[in-house]
């Protein structure tokens, strides 16, 4: 028998409830919806090796993970629960009991490294949007969203609005871990006779359904498979710009154009936008300085980047903690968010990779453009 309870992450009653429930009930398993990473986030300290992430370019992953968690524990604060408490009280009350515990949900990196690479730029852009406006809600409001989604029709409604605002979001974060958690379920009930799932109230119609059709199911592998791009656009155009612009200044040399102007015009574009994008992110000048000097070289190399360089720097200058990367995952306050060591490195590193973008999109209808056409008159 697999039982599932329906909880709002940062709602008081749906802690009281999972409580109540468990005691009553007495199950031999407790499930919840964390995974081991999201439940050592909870419980305990994090050691995030920022250096490492940054020279293997998953800055972008540990920012968005670190800004969500932020935006929900945000408003947690404001109705006075933790988010995940009610998944931590389940873990405890099963310990009260003497019932074993299992983690269900996929991995959290697995899930968000699926979002990102499945999103389009649109829909990034959308959920942007939404997230920045979200931040600014009161309490009565968060409250009345809390209860809407504890009514069926309410949270069907709630569901539909975020298919169509990010569709391919919505099917890694919904429909692919309402496939995974009920596979795990459908595998522990094999040892397990009574079990009770502490699941989130938008995974509970989804999971019943792949319970009671298991045949529906798609293949865990598919579930799990975190797919490198082999050709996008983007990796296309990563490599293909570097190379298009060193051709036109070869080309340009080779026969006898002038490329100093340009060449001096191509560092500047890069160098200001990168300089101006790290003291934006609150970076040190020394940040500033080395983002600035490397950006003009980096944008020409696809194998590096103008934010390693200014990352790195920025993790010296500040001295960078264990203790400061975990705060980071606590605060649930802009300007201390802001003030985080850890954080700080984060943004740094994704803000001067932007600028030296920037450069490069500048330099295209102002310095190549140009010099394209002057050869084209040969």
């Amino acid at each position: 028998m697999i039982k599932l309870i329906a909880t709002a992450h940062i709602s008081e009653r749906s802690v009281k409830e999972v409580e109540e429930i468990i005691k009553v009930e007495k199950p031999d398993l407790v499930a919840v919806e964390l995974c081991e990473s999201r439940y050592r986030a909870l419980t305990q300290s994090r050691e995030i090796p920022i250096f490492e992430l940054i020279k293997q370019k998953k800055v972008f992953l540990l920012l968005a993970n670190t800004l969500l968690s932020f935006l929900q524990r945000k408003m947690g604060e404001k109705v006075g629960v933790e988010p995940g408490t009610e998944m931590l009280r389940a873990i405890e009350v099963a310990k009260e009991i003497g019932a074993e515990v299992a983690f269900i949900d996929r991995d959290l990196r697995i899930t968000l490294k699926r979002a990102l690479s499945q999103m389009s730029i649109l829909e990034k852009a959308k959920l942007l949007r939404e997230l920045v406006s979200v931040y600014g809600v009161e309490k009565e409001e968060i409250e009345k969203e809390l209860e809407k989604a504890r009514v069926n029709e309410e949270l069907s409604k709630i569901l539909k609005e975020f298919k169509c605002i990010a569709p391919n979001l919505y099917r890694v974060l919904v429909e692919e871990r309402d496939a995974y958690m009920a596979y795990r379920l459908i595998e522990l009930q094999k040892k397990y006779p009574k079990i009770i799932a502490v699941v989130g109230a938008g995974h509970k119609e989804g999971i019943e359904k792949y319970l009671s059709n298991p045949s529906l199911l798609p293949s865990l592998e598919s579930l799990l498979e975190v797919k490198e791009k082999k050709l996008s656009i983007l990796k296309l155009l990563k490599f293909a710009i570097p190379l298009s612009v060193l051709y036109i200044f070869g080309l340009a040399l080779y026969r006898g154009i002038s490329i100093r102007g340009s060449v001096l015009f191509w560092a500047f574009n890069h160098m200001i936008p990168t300089f101006v994008a790290v003291l934006l992110a609150r970076g040190s000048i020394f940040s500033a300085i080395v983002g600035m000097v490397a950006s003009p070289l980096t944008s020409l190399n696809p194998l590096i980047a103008a934010g390693w360089f200014a990352g790195l720097v920025e993790l010296k200058v500040r001295k960078v903690t264990v203790g400061d990367i975990s705060e980071m995952f606590r605060v649930s306050n802009f300007s201390e968010l802001m003030s985080n060591k850890a954080f700080r490195v984060l943004l740094v590193t994704a803000f001067a990779n932007v600028g030296s973008m920037l450069g490069t999109f500048i330099s295209f209808p102002t310095i190549i453009i140009p010099l394209l056409e002057e050869l084209l008159k040969w």
